[in-house]
């Protein structure tokens, strides 16, 4: 029995291996990059077990305002899921997606709209990876639409 239960292990932990979590940790301010162009104006910040932005001026462009996670080494063909909790008081509304970190800064098979509430919701999307650029590809939460403050935790990405 105890080599059938060792045996079941080995497979499960052999199916899960490429689960691994290609994002840092959502909670720590240094794995994020703020960005703010223009009229866009944010502060970050993190606790045990969120990040949380502040968005206190908007413009015309919601990608003035964005909260990115980049250097990420996606391949072309490849599907990937996007999972994270996230929750406003002011029910804002955001955008995710994936993209190179570079000019032109196309999208590679990503772009969800999304409307926050009070209550943390998850959320899981898969795409599959497009006009990639070798260890230059971001995961992007678009956040420049309203002011208000966006709390998001637990996020992941993996390759299926």
């Amino acid at each position: 029995m105890k080599a059938f239960l060792l045996v079941l292990t080995s497979l499960f932990l052999v199916a899960n291996a490429d689960a691994t979590n290609l994002l840092k940790p959502t909670n720590k301010v240094e794995s994020w990059r703020l960005e703010q162009v223009d009229g866009g104006k944010a502060e970050i910040k993190a606790d045990d077990e969120s990040v949380s932005v502040l968005v206190s001026a908007v413009d015309s462009t919601n990608w003035h305002v964005q909260l990115v996670q980049s250097d990420l080494d996606l391949k072309d063909g490849v599907t990937y899921t996007l999972k994270f909790k996230a929750r406003s008081p002011e029910s804002v509304s955001i955008s995710i997606n994936a993209m190179i970190d570079q000019e032109d800064w196309h999208e590679i098979g990503l772009h969800e709209d999304l409307y926050l509430t009070k209550e943390y919701k998850d959320y899981s999307y898969d795409f599959t990876a497009n006009g990639t650029t070798s260890k230059k590809n971001r995961i992007s939460f678009v956040l420049g639409n309203d002011k208000g403050l966006t709390q998001i935790k637990d996020v992941t990405l993996v390759a299926k």
